[in-house]
């Protein structure tokens, strides 16, 4: 793009070589990061370095400002509330410096959302360009913002503007198919051909997807997007969300698959599930399950660990009170999705506020008991939190930390805003209104007696509020869950995980050909069902033991396994000191899994996806000790066992235990270890079928400790939507 030296270039320190094109970071970006820093919006020059270093990621594999015309998806994938707003906020910046002259922000279903997201972009990009460089407008229509956008396009395709001259067009629209369809009807009315335009689509997974993928109609929302990016015929969509299981699973023929993916890291400071789930934390309790209530079942007094977790953000309260006061102390009750449900804590916890400020303002026994409960959870949080001031001087700052805290009740039915203006301390009870996208500012207690409900990891995550950049007040954090979502929890924490390590194995190379394939609990569902056209597979190993059922199904009528087991070399194994029939060896797994397991195929579809789901966990096991080791048996010495085929199957691969009992042979499973994998490898004489294959290798593989896995079903995954 020219410049006509108006703009500071600065080139990333680093190009990725999957690059579509390297974009350049101009004046807006530069005073962009230098606002981040001033304003506290990030930490440190570091953190606005990587926000902008990530930025450039994100852009460059964008469609190229040098074009004419391009449709182009990408899926950015952070971590729930770790700054996906403040990437979005740099790649527009930085999309301004490169040309872009359309931005486009579809920025959440509900007016609160809406505002929040808007607002911080808005806010954020006028302090990085001079106000005039950007026409804002929110949801609007073809009657009413015509005469707006019409010059802009003049403007942009005039030789007598200078590029700083040329404003660009930021637009906010919510996710919602009514607004969608006029922001879409204006558009068409203009001429925008060549114009480069980002969408960005925040909460991606929420609302955009197709609900009725198998119908003939697809569903409003779904449809009004797909019209608003066929009205801007140059554009790349950036699909944003911390939960990115709905868009990875959708058919890849969608419009909405994507081409790319992109991962946002969470800066210094950020409390995620890693830090609060991957081992025991003192910050987190489960309620007990006697104090678990069905709605409409709730008893007359409040639990006593709501009581125990009001208690312990008052005293928070008040120590913070005696500090400077610059964020603000937040709890969050979130007890399930019925608005009745919600009146009921809210009632509690107004009581309690209101019986406990009289209390502490009195003299007497009920003082002096209040006062010792309020002693014992000062006591617990002083095990986390270093800098907590002496109860006696916390003591004198209780009245008015109870007084003076606000309680919200935020809901569809009281969708009150949050007074945060009026105070330091604030109380927020609600159910879905508070959960995906909503921030809650200076969270320190949650109370989420909830239940997992279905089970869905997405929607679980997502009513993770109390992750976020806790970490300089994280010994006053406290967070009080329904068991089983404790349990859902720890259990999302590995599949995160894993499923970002392999789209990052993945960076360069398009997503259309990424393979489906993570680690799952087999509790939790990935996401809802209706936005999925294709199935998902979970494979099933008996007793942790992988085993093929059709050996001789592989390629070169079996000669392609045969070559792969040939390569052990006779000398490994020594006989088994006790059953001499089968030999054995201790080997490292990195050079068996490069030699032999990788190598293997079969052609059967249920035993290749076992085999992958095999292979998926060894090299997790490698990645994190490149020095493990398996041990590995060759049956029988490697002689021939006869299998007879049972409808194209070997009924059973495994010889089973002596009819004389285990002492005299306890069965082929009885040989592995117990605390590193275990590789058996049978060789069969295959009979049936009007043939005989003659030393066909059947490996059979047990894990020391076995993962679930889920794999996207792509051989189903053909059917238009």
């Amino acid at each position: 793009m020219p410049n006509n030296g108006n703009h500071l270039i600065q080139i990333i320190e680093s190009h990725p070589d999957d690059a579509m094109w390297q974009p350049v970071v101009g004046k807006v970006t530069s005073r962009l990061r230098e606002y981040f820093v001033a304003k506290g919006v990030l930490p440190t020059d570091e953190a606005a370095h990587r926000v902008i270093n990530e930025a450039c990621r994100v852009l460059s594999q964008c469609a190229p400002v040098t074009g004419r015309t391009a449709a182009r998806t990408g899926l950015v994938c952070g971590y729930v509330q770790s700054g996906k707003t403040a990437s979005m906020t740099a790649v527009s910046a930085l999309a301004k410096d490169n040309g872009y002259r359309i931005i486009i922000l579809i920025a959440g279903t509900t007016t609160n959302l809406v505002a929040q997201n808007r607002e911080r972009l808005e806010t954020h990009l006028r302090k990085a360009a001079p106000e005039w460089s950007w026409l804002m407008l929110t949801n609007p229509r073809l009657r009413r913002n015509r005469q707006d956008i019409e010059p802009l396009a003049q403007e942009w395709r005039s030789e007598y503007y200078e590029e700083d001259d040329r404003r660009t067009l930021f637009i906010s629209v919510m996710k919602n198919h009514t607004h969608l369809q006029k922001l879409a009807e204006l558009l068409e009315a203009v001429d925008l051909s060549g114009f480069p335009a980002i969408i960005f689509d925040d909460e991606a997974d929420q609302a955009s997807l197709n609900t009725q993928p198998l119908e003939l109609t697809a569903s409003s929302t779904y449809r009004t997007i797909d019209e608003l990016r066929r009205s801007l015929p140059f554009h790349t969509y950036l699909q944003y969300t911390a939960t990115p299981q709905a868009p990875l699973l959708i058919t890849r023929i969608d419009s909405l698959s994507a081409d790319f993916a992109e991962l946002v890291s969470p800066g210094e400071g950020y409390i995620g599930g890693r830090e609060l789930f991957q081992s025991p934390s003192s910050n987190v309790r489960r309620i007990p399950q006697s104090e678990i209530y069905s709605d409409g079942n709730l008893p007359v007094e409040p639990p006593r660990s709501l009581i125990s977790a009001m208690q312990a953000f008052f005293v928070g309260v008040a120590a913070g009170r005696m500090g400077p006061m610059n964020e603000h102390r937040s709890m969050l009750i979130h007890p399930s999705k019925a608005t009745m449900t919600h009146r009921q804590y809210y009632n509690w916890a107004n009581g309690l506020k209101s019986y406990w400020h009289q209390v502490l303002l009195t003299s007497g026994p009920d003082r002096e008991e209040l006062l010792e409960e309020f002693h014992g959870v000062h006591q617990d949080l002083a095990d986390t939190c270093d800098q907590l001031p002496v109860f006696e001087e916390v003591q004198a700052k209780l009245p008015v930390a109870i007084n003076q805290t606000f309680i919200t009740l935020v809901n569809s039915v009281d969708g009150r805003e949050v007074p945060w203006g009026n105070g330091y301390s604030h109380i927020l009870v609600g159910g879905e209104k508070l959960g995906r996208g909503y921030t809650i500012k200076g969270l320190t207690v949650t109370y989420m007696p909830r239940s997992p409900g279905g089970w869905t990891a997405d929607t679980i995550q997502q009513r993770a509020r109390f992750f976020g950049y806790h970490s300089r007040y994280l010994g006053y954090c406290r967070i009080y869950l329904h068991p089983d979502v404790h349990t859902a929890y720890s259990a999302y924490v590995s599949h995160e995980e894993d499923m970002r390590s392999r789209l990052a194995e993945h960076a360069g190379r398009s997503l259309k050909e990424w393979r489906r394939m993570f680690y799952l609990d087999s509790r939790l569902e990935p996401t809802r069902r209706n936005v999925l056209s294709s199935p998902y597979f979970r494979p099933h190993l008996p007793d942790g033991w992988f085993s093929p059922r059709a050996p001789h199904l592989s390629p070169g009528n079996g000669l392609h396994n045969q070559e792969i087991v040939a390569r052990l070399p006779g000398k490994l194994f020594m006989p088994h000191s006790i059953y001499h029939q089968h030999h054995h060896a201790r080997v490292y797994l990195q050079e068996l899994f490069r030699q032999v397991l990788a190598p293997l195929s079969y052609l059967d579809e249920e035993d290749a996806l076992g085999l992958c789901v095999v292979n998926c966990n060894l090299k997790t096991v490698i990645d994190r000790d490149p020095e493990a080791q398996c041990v590995i048996y060759l049956m029988d010495g490697g002689r021939e066992r006869l299998r007879r085929l049972n409808k194209g199957f070997i009924p059973q691969l495994f010889q089973g235990r002596s009819s004389a009992g285990a002492k005299s042979y306890p069965g082929d499973r009885a040989f592995f270890q117990d605390d590193i994998p275990t590789i058996q490898i049978h060789m069969l004489r295959v009979e049936g079928d009007g043939q005989t294959l003659n030393n066909v290798p059947a490996v059979a593989i047990k894990f020391a400790q076995q993962k679930d896995m889920l794999i996207h079903d792509e051989q189903q995954d053909r059917r238009p939507i």
